[in-house]
């Protein structure tokens, strides 16, 4: 086995072997891919992987349109990429991203010319990844974005939006000024082009607020006594700088960066294919953005998704400045738009009652061992599971013949618990008779996952990718 781990996570000694055998890079990596599972089949344990290693020649960095809005936690891009070349081979290049957050596999997808296939409970992940695929004209953004700057500088008032708290994160001055900000760009025309500067709008909300920047939920960002000098220097400095922002001019300059960033992609990758939006909801998948015709049975050949762990992260309050500002729900909204979202934080307060008829026996026995120290914490376990088996459910019925289905997700622990969600997708995804071809181990570097998310919670430090086949 150490040879073959030495193979997956250092393959700069292998560039020579490929190029000299004339291999081109997507199948060189669907014969890793093979190896792989050829070697998981004989012997059915998981293979350790460092995918950052694997495809080493993709930068971690500012990539394309990756970096184009601040998500919490983002799919690493070189696990999107790998799955996709290697299966570049495939006579339909249709993928689906059930769970798109930030759009990381939607983007790879489109660069690498497969057809995106989005769906997401939250709409400001959908509005994300909606911009970060679309090949915009960079001279039509330019002359958008000069002529909105100019016609804002004019503008002395605009409505007040309700925000969560906005004496909390906004200067009074600031908040007006990004008010008119928002006029100017509702009153663009519905376009993509009205898509992209609300992105590049939403960026700005966060930059100029005193959120701390280190951090995915808002939380203020204050100088503290157990904190070095250093440190607290350093805090100051940004609070300084929020105090003292030109908002106009800081706009302008997410816009510049991120119409580079486009530039950029549309260069390097000019026939990219936007998303194609699949419904809000995991459970229940449609053809047509109006939600009224079901996905069709065995149509879908590759589905690469990276679903909410349980006692996941807190999606909708992650992104609540957004929702709030675009007017995707106010604040009294977001509890109702969090109870559309597996993985939610939050359950209405009821009585525990165990539903003994919807899961495995040992997850029952789990479920009753949670709730003995944390009643709450019990439903909120339980409903995840539930319906994260509604979610293989309606992804077994659209996956293809032989189509495969990668789930990269992470197990944790709830009051003490272990809840092994990698054991609980592979039951599922078998009893609806997809095969389990391969299981990979990945240690998670820094890309957002490894805080608790709440204090009955663990943290969530290595990412199993299950690799399946109908």
């Amino acid at each position: 086995m150490g040879d073959l781990t030495y193979q997956f996570t250092a393959l700069k000694s292998y560039e020579i072997d490929f190029t000299k055998q004339n291999l081109s890079l997507d199948h060189y990596l669907h014969e890793v891919l093979c190896h792989m599972i050829q070697e998981y089949s004989s012997n059915q344990s998981p293979i350790n992987i460092d995918f950052r290693k694997l495809i080493h020649w993709l930068r971690a960095g500012d990539q394309l349109t990756h970096h184009i809005h601040p998500y919490p936690a983002k799919l690493l891009p070189h696990i999107a990429y790998f799955f996709l070349k290697a299966h570049s081979n495939l006579p339909d290049k249709t993928v689906l991203d059930p769970f798109c957050g930030s759009g990381t596999v939607a983007l790879e997808a489109s660069i690498h010319g497969f057809k995106p296939i989005v769906a997401d409970a939250n709409p400001f992940a959908l509005l994300l990844t909606k911009v970060k695929t679309t090949p915009y004209e960079v001279e039509t953004l330019v002359k958008i974005k000069n002529q909105l700057l100019t016609r804002v500088k004019r503008y002395k008032n605009a409505p007040s939006i309700d925000i969560v708290n906005p004496d909390l994160w906004y200067l009074p001055e600031h908040k007006k000024k990004l008010e008119i900000l928002l006029r100017g760009i509702e009153e663009l025309p519905e376009s993509l082009e009205q898509a992209f500067f609300k992105i590049c709008f939403s960026s700005l909300t966060k930059k100029v607020s005193f959120a701390d920047p280190a951090i995915s939920v808002p939380v203020r960002l204050r100088t503290k006594e157990k904190f070095s000098s250093v440190v607290n220097e350093r805090i100051q400095k940004r609070l300084d700088w929020v105090e003292s922002v030109d908002i106009i001019q800081e706009f302008n300059n997410i816009c510049e960066i991120n119409i580079e960033r486009i530039k950029q992609a549309n260069s390097k990758y000019p026939n990219r294919l936007p998303i194609k939006q699949a419904g809000v909801d995991a459970r229940s998948l449609f053809s047509d953005f109006d939600q009224y015709t079901q996905m069709p049975d065995n149509s879908i050949p590759l589905i690469i998704t990276s679903p909410p762990y349980g006692s996941a992260q807190k999606y909708i309050r992650s992104t609540s400045l957004s929702l709030n500002w675009l007017k995707f729900a106010s604040p009294a909204e977001l509890r109702t738009l969090e109870e559309k979202s597996i993985g939610r934080e939050h359950l209405i307060k009821a009585p525990f009652r165990l539903d003994e008829g919807s899961l495995p026996i040992d997850y029952i026995e789990l479920i009753k061992r949670i709730a003995q120290k944390n009643e709450m914490r019990a439903r909120i376990t339980q409903k995840y599971l539930i319906e994260m088996a509604q979610v293989v459910k309606e992804l077994a019925r659209v996956t293809a013949h032989k189509g495969r289905v990668i789930f990269v997700l992470g197990n944790n622990q709830v009051c003490g618990e272990t809840l092994r969600n990698d054991k609980f997708i592979i039951e599922c995804f078998q009893k609806h008779q997809l095969k389990l071809k391969l299981v990979l181990i990945d240690d998670i570097k820094s890309r957002g996952l490894m805080t608790k998310r709440n204090r009955t919670a663990s943290i969530i430090s290595r990412e199993t990718v299950l690799v399946f086949e109908k």
